[in-house]
């Protein structure tokens, strides 16, 4: 697992966490001190001493640590409600793709249409011989400018992607409807 980086909650909770070590050893310490000579006595009182001054420093961590707590729980609060202030953009955003690429399917469908058109029954992707040039390139014209105006949308929309998909079958289909314009001789 990757080390943690350091917060001022994580801080403060390692501060708190090693005096509260110091605080153990230290009563540890005092309550085995025997004290059945001077020098004993004088260890206890200095122990003492040391317990006091390390309970002023886990009061004082333990303030630090309900700060550093306070602060991490009105940052989550401030990032929960930016979330739940966020999710309406990311639901229209979302309804609006789903808009586009309907219309980018509608869209597939149709060039799928006009390919069964041009295709001979035998599979073969010579012209048909009941497709009509002409119709087929007015067809095909008349689809890439709906993919044309699929990729204005989508690049208004700032769909980028779904853009550079339908400006790709824009120029398919504009490549296809002219040749088969000019075969048609018009």
């Amino acid at each position: 697992m990757p080390k943690q980086e350091s917060s001022p909650l994580v801080d403060a909770a390692a501060a708190f966490d090693a005096e509260l070590a110091v605080y153990a050893r230290l009563g540890e310490l005092f309550l085995k001190t025997p004290l059945t000579t001077l020098k004993h006595l004088e260890r206890a009182n200095q122990t003492l001493g040391e317990i006091a001054d390390s309970e002023q420093r886990l009061q004082d961590n333990g303030k630090r640590l309900i700060e550093a707590l306070s602060g991490a729980r009105q940052r989550q609060e401030q990032l929960s409600a930016d979330v739940v202030g966020h999710a309406p953009t990311v639901q229209a955003r979302n309804a609006r793709l789903r808009e586009l690429m309907t219309i980018m399917g509608e869209l597939a469908a149709d060039v799928a249409k006009l390919n069964t058109l041009v295709t001979s029954p035998n599979g073969d992707q010579a012209t048909s011989p009941t497709a009509d040039p002409g119709e087929v390139s007015t067809a095909a014209l008349a689809l890439s400018d709906r993919a044309e105006q699929l990729a204005g949308t989508a690049r208004e929309a700032e769909f980028e992607e779904l853009a550079t998909q339908a400006h790709a079958l824009h120029q398919r289909l504009k490549v296809i409807g002219t040749k088969l314009q000019k075969a048609a001789g018009n």
